[in-house]
C-alpha cells in the first residue's frame, strides 16, 4: 500500500512539472488615430471555453485571463461576450500551441466591425481614385508641354489603366484586413507602415521600409545563412533561433512591400514580394497558399498558382493532418482554381473534401461550412443540375441566417446566388424576389453608391429580361448598374464593361442592334485597355458583337468577330470549353444565314461534341445547339431531320425543367410548325 502511495505522489509531481499556464487577453482592437495609437480596451465578463476543462470567466478589467495546460497544445472552443463577436471568425474553434507569449483574442460589436470595414473600403477607393487622377494629370501636362508624343501619351495612359485596374474582391480583401487589424499587437515600426498604407501614404510607407536596407539582398543572405545552419550542426540551435527571428522580420517587410504595391494595383510586383516571402520558409503553409491565391486571382498564372496550392496542401497534411481547418482551406483554394478553368469534376471533388473537413472540425453551423455549400452550388449550376445547386444554396443561406441575422451583406450574396439559380430553372418571379431582397439589404447597409448595389441591379436586370420585361431590364442595366459602377469604379474598370455588355444584350432583345453594338464596343474597349487582348472578356465581347452583326445581316463582320472570339477562348481555355462551343454555335448560325449549310453543320457538330464531352448528354446547354441544328435543316426543307433535333431539345428540357418551363412551350410550338410543314409538303 505504501509503495502505491509513493508511486501516486511521484505521478502527481510529474504532472505538476509538465503543466503550463497560458496567459491571454480578451480585448477590442487597438486603432491608429491621426498617426497615434489608441489602445484597445479589455473586455471583462467574457467567457472562454477550452476543450476538456471548465469555462474560464474573464474577471479583470484589462481583459486578462489564464488557465493551466497539461500538454503542449490546447483547443479553444469558443469566446463569448454579450453584444460582441470575434473579429477573426477563425480564432475558434482552433488548436493552439502553449506559448510564453500571451494569447490575444480580439472582439468588437457587429456594428463597429461593419463600420470599420466600410471605412477602410472608402479609404482604399478614395486613394485609388486619387492616384489615378494624379497620374492622368501628369500625362496631360506632359502632352500639353509636348514632352511626349500622342502615341507615347496613349501608351502611357493604357499602362496606368492596367496598373490602376481595380478588382472588387481585392479591395474587399484589403478592407477586411485593415478592419481586423489590431494595432496593439504591432511594434511601432510596422504600426506606422500599416497606418501609412491604409491611408494611401505609400511614399512614406516605402521610405520606412527602405530604411531597413536592400530587402532582396538580405533575403538572399538569409537563405545563405539557412544553408550554413545545416552545414554547421554544432551551432544549429543558436543559428536556428537567429534565423527564425530574421525570417519573421524579412517576412514582415516582404508583406509591407506587397501591401504597398497592391495598393497601387501593381499586381506583378506585389506577387513578387509574396513569392519572395514564401521562399524564406518553404514549409510555411499559409505563405504558400497566400502566394497561390494572389497569383490565381490577380495575375492569372494558373500553372504557377497550382504549384503553390499543391505545395501548401502537402505541407498542411504533413503538419496539421488531413482533418484540419488549414487543410480544408487548401482543398478549397485548389477547387476554386479547377472551377475557374472549367474542370468541374476536379473542383467538385476538392470542394467536397474541404466541406467534409469543415463540418467535422467546425460543426454543421459555421460560416465556412456555408461557404463550402455555396462553392458546391456553383459547380452544380455550371453542370446544369439546378435542383441540387438550389439545395446547397438554401443550406448555405440557412446557416448564414442563424450565424449573422437577417440583414447582413453576406445574406445578400446568398440571395443573389439563389436568384441566379432560380432564373436558370425558369422560376423568374422567384428569382426577381430574391434579387429584390438582396437589393434591400445592400441599400440598407451601403446606401445607393456601392459596387454590391450595382451588382444586384445587374442581377435584377437579368431577371426582368427573363420575364420578358426588357424595358425594366434596360432600366436596371443602363440607368442603375452602369452609372453606379462608373461612379464607384471609374470609367475604365472591367466591371463597368459588364454593365455595358448587359445593356447591349437588352438592346439586342429589343432589336436595336446599332445601340447594342455601341454598348458591346464600349465593353470591348474597356477590357482590351485594362486586361489586354488575350483576356477571355475580350473574346466574349467579340462573340457578342459577332452574333449581333449576324442579326443585322453583316455576315462578313460577324465571321471576323466570331473567329477572333474562338481564337481568344481557345488560347486561354483550350479547344474543349463551353465558351468555345458557344462561339461555334454562333458561327454555325452565321454560315446557315449565308446558305453554307455544310459549314454550318460542321461547326454545330463541333459545338455539340464539346458540350457532350464536358457536360454529358442531358445538360440544358445541348438544347440550344439542337435548336440550331433544327434551324439549318428547316432552311434546307429537311423537315424530318429538323423534327429529330427539335425533339431532342424537347426531351432535354423536359428532363431538366419539367412541363411548366416557358422554353418547353416554345419548343412544342416549333415542333407543331415543322409537323405542319411536313404535312403540307407530303400533300403537294
Amino acid at each position: 500500500m505504501k509503495k502505491l502511495l509513493c508511486l501516486t505522489a511521484l505521478l502527481c509531481l510529474v504532472s505538476m512539472a509538465i503543466a503550463q499556464t497560458q496567459l491571454g487577453y480578451v480585448k477590442t482592437k487597438g486603432r491608429m488615430v491621426n498617426g497615434q495609437l489608441v489602445p484597445g480596451q479589455g473586455l471583462k465578463g467574457a467567457t472562454i471555453s477550452v476543450q476538456g476543462r471548465t469555462t474560464v470567466l474573464v474577471k479583470n478589467d484589462d481583459g486578462s485571463f489564464s488557465f493551466p495546460i497539461p500538454a503542449s497544445q490546447f483547443r479553444l472552443d469558443s469566446v463569448v461576450k454579450k453584444g460582441y463577436r470575434l473579429v477573426d471568425f477563425d480564432a475558434c474553434p482552433r488548436t493552439y500551441h502553449v506559448s510564453g507569449n500571451p494569447l490575444f483574442i480580439v472582439m468588437e460589436t457587429p456594428e463597429q466591425q461593419l463600420q470599420d470595414q466600410l471605412a477602410a473600403e472608402r479609404k482604399i477607393r478614395r486613394n485609388l481614385q486619387r492616384q489615378l487622377q494624379e497620374k492622368e494629370d501628369e500625362l496631360e501636362e506632359l502632352r500639353a508641354q509636348q514632352r511626349i508624343s500622342e502615341e507615347e501619351y496613349l501608351a502611357a495612359l493604357q499602362q496606368i489603366y492596367n496598373e490602376q485596374e481595380s478588382n472588387e474582391q481585392l479591395i474587399k480583401s484589403m478592407a477586411k484586413r485593415y478592419s481586423e487589424l489590431d494595432y496593439d499587437q504591432l511594434d511601432e515600426f510596422y504600426r506606422q507602415v500599416s497606418f501609412f498604407v491604409e491611408n494611401g501614404e505609400l511614399v512614406k510607407a516605402d521610405s520606412m521600409l527602405n530604411t531597413r536596407g536592400d530587402l532582396s539582398r538580405q533575403v538572399e543572405e538569409q537563405l545563405q545563412r539557412g544553408q550554413a545552419i545545416q552545414e554547421q550542426e554544432q551551432l544549429l540551435n543558436q543559428a536556428m533561433a537567429v534565423h527564425a527571428a530574421d525570417n519573421e522580420e524579412l517576412a514582415r517587410r516582404c508583406y509591407g512591400y506587397y501591401e504597398t504595391f497592391v495598393a497601387q494595383h501593381m499586381n506583378d510586383t506585389a506577387a513578387y514580394y509574396l513569392e519572395l516571402r514564401a521562399s524564406l520558409d518553404t514549409t510555411n503553409v499559409l505563405w504558400m497558399q497566400e502566394a497561390g491565391d494572389f497569383i490565381h486571382y490577380y495575375v492569372a498564372d494558373f500553372s504557377k498558382a497550382l504549384t503553390y496550392y499543391q505545395k501548401s496542401l502537402r505541407l498542411s497534411i504533413a503538419q496539421f493532418g488531413e482533418e484540419s481547418e488549414r487543410t480544408a482551406s487548401c482543398y478549397e483554394s485548389l477547387g476554386s482554381l479547377y472551377y475557374y478553368i472549367g474542370e468541374y469534376d476536379q473542383a467538385m471533388e476538392l470542394y467536397g473534401k474541404s466541406l467534409a473537413i469543415c463540418k467535422k472540425v467546425l460543426g454543421e453551423e459555421h460560416l465556412d461550412v456555408a461557404r463550402g455549400y455555396e462553392s458546391i452550388s456553383d459547380v452544380y449550376d455550371e453542370l446544369g443540375d439546378y435542383g441540387t445547386a438550389l439545395e446547397y444554396g438554401l443550406m448555405a443561406l440557412s446557416i448564414k441566417e442563424k450565424v449573422l441575422g437577417e440583414d447582413h451583406p453576406e445574406l445578400a450574396v446568398s440571395y443573389n446566388n439563389l436568384g441566379i439559380t432560380y432564373c436558370a430553372l425558369g422560376e423568374y418571379e422567384k428569382a426577381l424576389q430574391l434579387h429584390q431582397r438582396a437589393l434591400e439589404i445592400n441599400l440598407k447597409v451601403y446606401r445607393e453608391v456601392h459596387y454590391d448595389v450595382a451588382y444586384t441591379y445587374n442581377n435584377l436586370g437579368q431577371a426582368y429580361c427573363s420575364l420578358g420585361n426588357l424595358e425594366e431590364g434596360l432600366r436596371c442595366f443602363r440607368d442603375k448598374a452602369l452609372p453606379i459602377s462608373i461612379k464607384v469604379l471609374g470609367e475604365m474598370h472591367p466591371d463597368v464593361g459588364f454593365s455595358y455588355h448587359n445593356t447591349g444584350s437588352v438592346y439586342v432583345g429589343l432589336g436595336e442592334y446599332e445601340k447594342a453594338l455601341e454598348a458591346f464596343e464600349k465593353a470591348l474597349l474597356i477590357w482590351r485597355t485594362t486586361q489586354g487582348e488575350e483576356h477571355p472578356n475580350v473574346a466574349w465581347a467579340y462573340d457578342n458583337m459577332g452574333e449581333t452583326y449576324c442579326f443585322i445581316g453583316d455576315y462578313d463582320k460577324a465571321l471576323e468577330c466570331l473567329n477572333k472570339s474562338i481564337a481568344g477562348y481557345t488560347k486561354v481555355f483550350g479547344e474543349e470549353h463551353l465558351y468555345v462551343a458557344t462561339a461555334y454555335d454562333h458561327l454555325g448560325t452565321t454560315y446557315c444565314k449565308l446558305g453554307d449549310y455544310d459549314r454550318a453543320l460542321e461547326y454545330l457538330n463541333k459545338a455539340l461534341a464539346i458540350k457532350i464531352k464536358v457536360f454529358g448528354e442531358e445538360h440544358p446547354y445541348l438544347a440550344k445547339t439542337y435548336n440550331r441544328f433544327c434551324e439549318v435543316y428547316c432552311d434546307q426543307q429537311n423537315y424530318a431531320k429538323a423534327l429529330e433535333y427539335e425533339r431532342k431539345a424537347l426531351q432535354i428540357l423536359l428532363y431538366n425543367f419539367g412541363e411548366e418551363s416557358p422554353n418547353i412551350i416554345l419548343v412544342k410550338e416549333t415542333i407543331a410548325k415543322i409537323e405542319a410543314e411536313m404535312k403540307d409538303k407530303e400533300s403537294e
